[in-house]
């Protein structure tokens, strides 16, 4: 299993280097920046981890550095899909961005105070990695669960969108929820840690694959109508509901 980790591990870095390389040539990393942010800060975090895996403080700063890092850009990236998602109907982009945001600050807050006064710590285990696991997974959660929401909500409604959105918000999803879910069934069975590491790398690559190979220059110039769109009559419909929601909003905000 351990020779397998690793050539999953070496394929996952690669398959990273030729997507931020793509995204570059083609100039998306202008459209989709905190996406690219989050690709190159996990790259900085497998390299230095690479050369320092001997030194076990070093590798731990890094580790500590880059998971914090990595976890303030999947912030920005859940509000970057809200804003592409949505970006047909800016007072309802605004809402769910400011939505997003307050309840992510309240769970960090939450799970702050929850590290304090967590005295549950398994014996032989460090209490800073626990408690920065145990702070990690909760903002895993919530970000997954906005995450899930706007994919329910592509599915359903009618939105107009490049197929580049589409490609960047659906890969996304998938790929955060296979690290999610699998960090999650980690800390419940650390015995599934080597199965469930090669499921997430399996993932995350295929993920990478697609994005390399399909994300491109003209795909901003394609648009995609996601939800009902075998049912013309739904898709008016649903389009007018969503923008009488689009028009309430701009009335409240004017208030």
């Amino acid at each position: 299993m351990q020779v397998l980790l690793t050539w999953l591990w070496y394929l996952d870095f690669g398959a990273n280097l030729a997507l931020l390389a793509s995204l570059a040539r083609n100039g998306l990393y202008r459209v989709y920046r905190f996406f690219f942010a989050y690709l190159a800060a996990d790259v900085l975090e497998s390299f230095g981890g690479f050369l320092f895996q001997k030194s076990y403080r070093i590798y731990g700063e890094i580790y500590f550095a880059g998971q914090s890092i990595k976890m303030l850009l999947a912030v920005f990236v859940v509000l970057e899909i809200y804003r592409i998602a949505l970006a047909g109907r800016p007072a309802l982009a605004r809402f769910g961005r400011d939505t997003v945001s307050y309840v992510l600050i309240a769970a960090a807050v939450i799970a702050v105070c929850g590290m304090m006064i967590d005295n549950s710590v398994p014996p032989g285990r460090s209490p800073v990695l626990h408690r920065f696991n145990s702070f990690e997974r909760t903002m895993d959660l919530w970000m997954l669960v906005f995450l899930l929401l706007i994919g329910i909500f592509m599915s359903w409604f009618p939105v107009r969108l490049t197929r580049n959105g589409v490609l960047y918000i659906s890969g996304f999803v998938l790929y955060f929820l296979a690290r999610s879910l699998g960090l999650l069934l980690t800390n419940a069975d650390p015995a599934l840690v080597h199965v469930l590491d090669a499921a997430m790398l399996g993932v995350a690559i295929v993920c990478l694959v697609i994005w390399t190979v399909a994300l491109r220059q003209a795909g901003e110039e394609v648009t995609v109508v996601t939800g009902h769109r075998w049912d013309p009559a739904s898709v008016e419909r649903l389009t007018g509901q969503l923008d009488a929601i689009n028009a309430r909003l701009i009335r409240f905000s004017r208030r």
